[in-house]
């Protein structure tokens, strides 16, 4: 658009030189079987161009602007208690349940639609875990039975069987459980030295025999 105002503000001004040399520009001229030949223009041409400035109308005083005032209204309403002596009683209350409960199973509908390919992923990553951890368990009970030894089997069990167990209590007291294997073993040896000491006498008693009354 610029560069077609350019040359058309060229061309005339080459029209408006060549005017005041007083040079007649070659007009081209139209004829047609019913028209006489166009005669030649009358020179100088003046233009007269529009000019892009616009006149503006500048307000000194300019009418203020009031606000508008609403009166507020003087009537007062009472305060009422929506819950006391309410007349508006919800009306088709077991169909808003029905069409809820439809719409609940139209969105679980759509959503198992949606998350059917992603939840079928993660189910299978779960089996996946399940399987590796029960294939960790066969093996570690493969290596177990090769580790397997009968004789020190056989001597965990005796050495059970033998064991002593030891009572909670002493003569009524709870105490700790070496101080009981220590009373335990004093009272053995006590009983022991006890049957000995029997023996002896026995023994002794049997030196110094009687002879027998005629």
């Amino acid at each position: 658009m610029l560069n077609n105002l350019r040359f058309v503000i060229r061309s005339f001004a080459n029209i408006t030189i060549a005017a005041n040399k007083h040079v007649h520009l070659p007009i081209r001229t139209i004829c047609s079987l019913n028209q006489t030949p166009l005669g030649s223009p009358v020179l100088p041409i003046s233009i007269n161009l529009p000019t892009l400035s616009t006149k503006r109308i500048i307000i000194d005083k300019p009418c203020p602007c009031l606000p508008i005032r609403i009166p507020r209204p003087t009537i007062s309403f009472p305060l009422v208690d929506p819950l006391v002596n309410n007349d508006n009683e919800i009306q088709a209350a077991r169909l808003i349940v029905i069409r809820r409960n439809k719409m609940k199973k139209h969105k679980l509908k759509k959503l198992r639609k949606r998350m059917k390919y992603v939840w079928a992923k993660v189910r299978q990553k779960r089996e996946l875990r399940k399987e590796k951890a029960f294939q960790a368990e066969l093996m570690s009970q493969v290596k177990e039975a090769e580790q397997f030894k009968a004789v020190d089997y056989v001597q965990d069990k005796l050495n059970i069987i033998n064991m002593t167990i030891l009572p909670n209590t002493w003569r009524g007291k709870r105490l700790p459980e070496f101080v009981i294997k220590d009373l335990i073993n004093k009272a053995q040896a006590k009983r022991q030295a006890k049957l000995e000491a029997k023996e002896r006498r026995k023994k002794l008693m049997a030196s110094y025999s009687y002879p027998k009354s005629m």
